[in-house]
């Protein structure tokens, strides 16, 4: 006998003991469970994101321009006791002191344009060199001028426009008042109209426009008195025979001005003006915009050009007006 047949009788035996047939073994039933159910993992939070922050710092101001220092050189010496003379008391024209104030135009900034020289830094007729071609002179309708010289001009009456450039060295004006030297890269403005003289400097630099007043009312401007000096661009310089008012302080030219400083007892006073407005509004200027086609007229109004944009930088443009 097979080994495996006798071990039947031992398995019928044991399914007799636990009372199931080997049938009911075989076909055990599978019961389904409820379903599992696997949540997922709750998603991590979203990243804190901090708020934004916020610049408080005020926007950045307008940029300060330093203002250059007054030269103290020139007003110890030109200054004499009726220039100093409180309120009104150096004017005796009732009707300007009346309608003007006089403190408003003595303003010590205006000595800033100006600097004392010695008599003997200023040019003689005779001293006067060098080639004529960078000289010219432009003049509005009515002007009268003599040329005594080939350096040399003789005003009479109305308005020019005198520059020099190099090769030139050095030109004169010979006026009523004094002289005017010229020198080289510089352009001005003289004015000569009844009895009283303009000078403008539109671009000379330093030393470059010299005036030496020693006529008329300055006839005896000697030693400390003397009236020889030069004038910085974006000033003028205003002399006359009869005591100034505010028509001669401020004329009705469309040239904006600020800052007046009397001098000589009212024959003589400085101030400052707007040197781009004078490019717009001087007769003189537009008789040179009109030559535009010449190599020298362009270069002498870009030159003036270029010194209005620094003036405006340097010493900005508030305070300025036109009288109307």
């Amino acid at each position: 006998m097979k080994p495996y047949l006798k071990a039947v009788p031992a398995l019928v035996a044991i399914f007799l003991l636990v009372g199931a047939s080997p049938a009911a073994l075989c076909q055990q039933e599978y019961i389904e469970g409820p379903p599992i159910i696997t949540t997922p993992p709750p998603p991590p939070p979203p990243p804190v994101v901090p708020p934004p922050v916020v610049d408080t710092t005020p926007p950045p101001g307008p940029p300060i321009i330093p203002l250059p220092t007054p030269s103290t050189d020139f007003t110890p010496v030109i200054v004499v006791p009726t220039d100093v003379q409180p309120g009104l008391n150096s004017f005796q024209d009732k009707s300007f002191s009346t309608n003007f104030n006089l403190n408003y135009l003595s303003s010590p900034k205006a000595l800033r344009g100006v600097h004392l020289i010695p008599d003997s830094s200023f040019p003689e007729e005779d001293e006067l060199q060098g080639p004529v071609s960078g000289i010219i002179i432009r003049h509005t309708k009515g002007t009268r001028y003599q040329k005594v010289g080939p350096y040399v001009v003789k005003m009479i009456k109305g308005e020019i426009l005198i520059s020099v450039k190099k090769p030139s060295q050095t030109a004169l004006v010979i006026t009523p008042f004094g002289n005017i030297a010229i020198n080289s890269d510089g352009d001005a403005i003289i004015k000569l109209e009844n009895g009283t003289l303009r000078v403008m400097n539109l671009d000379g630099r330093g030393t470059t426009l010299k005036v030496k007043l020693d006529k008329g009312p300055f006839a005896n401007s000697t030693g400390r008195n003397r009236r020889a000096f030069t004038i910085k661009p974006g000033y003028e310089l205003i002399a006359s025979k009869n005591r100034l008012n505010r028509n001669l302080l401020r004329p009705k030219d469309g040239i904006a001005r600020r800052h007046f400083k009397i001098l000589h007892n009212a024959h003589l006073a400085i101030s400052e003006f707007s040197l781009e407005s004078a490019l717009n509004a001087s007769d003189v200027v537009a008789d040179l915009r009109q030559s535009l086609n010449g190599t020298r007229e362009r270069r002498i109004l870009g030159d003036m050009a270029k010194m209005a944009a620094v003036l405006n930088h340097m010493n900005g443009v508030q305070g300025f007006s036109v009288e109307r």
